[in-house]
């Protein structure tokens, strides 16, 4: 009866251990190429956050822009002759979504012409609210985007 016994308690023992050590071999999958040109999702202002794809881009884009605008309508500009030039703003989106200007890339032209212009748009973009920021992957990512603001006389 003891070996009965014995028998039994090896044979279980086996099979208890041959279950706990596993043979089935899983292959890892590895994402290495990411494309760092492009996020998966736009920052975005309030008004924005219920789109999604290119169309909450094109509302970034817009409400960005109309924004800058705003602040710079609130000024008054005057040239004795006629201009055309085209003063582009490098504006970051911090991956906590805070918005900075980066650089304002201008010609002499319009930099003498409009000496306060600068100044007018670093306030207009600190007045910005935090925004969401955009996502790459599932994480928030620091983006940069460039807006023209073109200034031409009549």
């Amino acid at each position: 009866m003891r070996i009965r016994f014995f028998l039994l308690l090896l044979i279980l023992t086996n099979v208890s251990c041959s279950n706990l050590s596993s043979t089935k071999k899983e292959k890892l999958q590895f994402d290495t190429i990411v494309d760092y040109t492009k996020v998966d999702v736009s920052p975005a202002f309030v008004a924005c956050d219920h789109l999604e794809g290119k169309a909450k881009t094109k509302c970034f884009e817009k409400e960005l822009q109309k924004r800058v605008f705003v602040e710079l309508e609130k000024h008054q500009f005057s040239v004795k002759e006629d201009i055309d030039e085209t003063v582009l703003l490098v504006i970051q989106v911090s991956s906590k979504g805070k918005v900075n200007l980066k650089e304002i890339q201008s010609s002499k032209n319009a930099q003498s012409k409009f000496p306060q212009l600068d100044s007018i748009v670093k306030k207009s973009i600190e007045n910005l609210p935090v925004i969401t920021p955009a996502l790459k992957k599932g994480f928030p990512v620091i983006t940069e985007y460039t807006l023209p603001i073109r200034i031409a006389s009549n």
